[in-house]
């Protein structure tokens, strides 16, 4: 008794500290796997809403989630697979939104039962196994809809949809490295919850306990509806339990438990690579790149915008005075507009006159610019892996600001544009708030990261000036 003690102290003292390791390593990179997953299945999802060939569920915002559940994997004709993948992939962004917000990353909140409900809704599709030769229909369907909008000469979207899935797959399996990580600390948990209330106390036939495996059994179950009825039964657990108790090689087994569960010590190096930041300046320029499309629907939005006031602006000779310049490859009349905006610094209303057709093409440019985000081999990307922490961080600078300017300019726009129209064809003018508040969206996300970088950064130049140094 006195060694079976013994051991539940040394067991309880390493799982303590195991739990402590996860919530302070393995648990804030869960998260960051998470957000990435998130991420970029949001690219894959919103690529396939504007190429048109999955609808938004218009019942999406009625749904009510409670607890973390898996879209449904039933089988469904092919004529059903628009309606039933456009519905399923609505859902399974909705549970990733649920996952992120109201998740708790820790070790407490993370139990066996959650864990196995975020393993279910991170394999609902086979992102290792991504093929229309899938034998899981979710994922065979998704395939086929990827491949469909791989079709033309859509480089960039293609580029997008490979480096996604590529990040999906790796991001799955560094999740199910980390969960299998906790599981193994719960499973580990539940058996010293079973010695602490009945297990070790049980005096069992030592010669019986493996060849009356099913009396054994019975005898557990007994016990456990007695003193653990609060738990759900793990018959493979109190198998593990039996064998380290009982088995010939008990004690093996429970040293190379408590050796499993010790801390990974760190690698010691005389002395610490300088720490680069260059990872988090790289992820916020990248984590523009969703504001291609985002440019991309707000230029024809406007153009279509612009017809319509053009429609009430230009008479019978301007429209036929325009059709010339164009058959003649002139370039068309300057177009400009009044717009007002609020000045942040002054807190006054100024008025601009802006060169429509200047803007567009600016607009474009840009959306064309973060679009080569999405692909890895993109000459874009390669100067960025090769630019310094200095650089990088000025050209996030850069975009920043070009991106505010955009979205002061097209918020004055959208004003614009409601209010020069006619009442009967305001009907007609296309609204850009959704684009312009994703803009806005975009810029604080990667500000908080440039922030994230100076005052690390910072700190590490604190730590310079007064001498300490990262020596192991």
């Amino acid at each position: 008794m006195k060694d079976a003690l013994q051991f539940q102290n040394d067991l309880a003292e390493a799982l303590e500290q195991r739990k402590i390791w996860l919530d302070r390593n393995l648990l804030p990179q869960l998260k960051e796997e998470f957000s990435l997953f998130k991420a970029s299945f949001g690219s894959l999802y919103q690529l396939l809403l504007r190429k048109g060939l999955v609808q938004e569920d218009p019942y999406k915002n009625d749904i009510k989630i409670g607890e973390l559940e898996i879209p449904s994997e039933s089988p469904f004709t092919d004529s059903e697979r628009i309606e039933q993948m456009s519905i399923r992939l609505s859902n399974f962004e909705s549970q990733l939104d649920f996952l992120m917000t109201f998740y708790q990353f820790s070790v407490d909140f993370l139990t066996l039962d959650r864990i196995k409900r975020i393993s279910g809704l991170v394999k609902y599709f086979n992102w290792p196994q991504f093929s229309v030769n899938s034998q899981y229909i979710n994922t065979r369907a998704l395939a086929e809809l990827v491949n469909m909008a791989k079709g033309g000469n859509d480089q960039l979207s293609t580029g997008l949809i490979v480096d996604s899935i590529q990040r999906l797959e790796n991001a799955t399996k560094n999740i199910f490295k980390i969960l299998k990580d906790i599981t193994d600390f719960h499973r580990q948990n539940y058996k010293l919850e079973a010695r602490l209330r009945f297990f070790d106390a049980l005096t069992l036939d030592r010669n019986n306990v493996f060849m009356k495996k099913d009396e054994t059994m019975l005898i557990i179950k007994r016990k456990f509806a007695e003193t653990m009825s609060d738990r759900p039964f793990y018959p493979e657990l109190f198998d593990e339990l039996l064998k380290e108790n009982y088995g010939a090689e008990g004690e093996t087994l429970k040293s190379e438990l408590i050796k499993r569960l010790s801390i990974p010590e760190e690698p010691k190096t005389k002395k610490k690579a300088e720490q680069s930041f260059r990872p988090i300046l790289i992820d916020s320029i990248r984590s523009l790149n969703g504001l291609s499309h985002i440019l991309s629907d707000t230029i024809i939005k406007l153009d279509e915008n612009k017809l319509v006031l053009d429609s009430e602006q230009n008479g019978f000779w301007q429209k036929v005075r325009q059709l010339i310049l164009k058959m003649l490859n002139k370039d068309l009349e300057e177009v400009f507009y009044d717009i007002e905006y609020l000045d942040p610094v002054l807190g006054t209303t100024k008025t601009e006159k802006l060169d429509f057709g200047a803007f567009r093409l600016e607009l474009d440019k840009k959306a064309r610019y973060l679009a080569s985000l999405s692909s890895r081999t993109s000459s874009l990307m390669t100067k960025l892996e090769q630019a310094s922490e200095d650089q990088l961080l000025s050209i996030l600078s850069k975009n920043l600001e070009e991106l505010q300017k955009f979205h002061r300019t097209l918020s004055a726009l959208d004003e614009f544009f409601k209010s020069e129209v006619s009442k009967e064809n305001r009907e007609k003018i296309r609204g850009i708030k959704p684009e312009i508040s994703a803009i806005k969206n975009a810029i604080v996300k990667a500000n908080q990261k440039r922030h994230e970088y100076i005052a690390q950064k910072e700190e590490q130049e604190q730590l310079k000036k007064l001498g300490i140094q990262d020596n192991v």
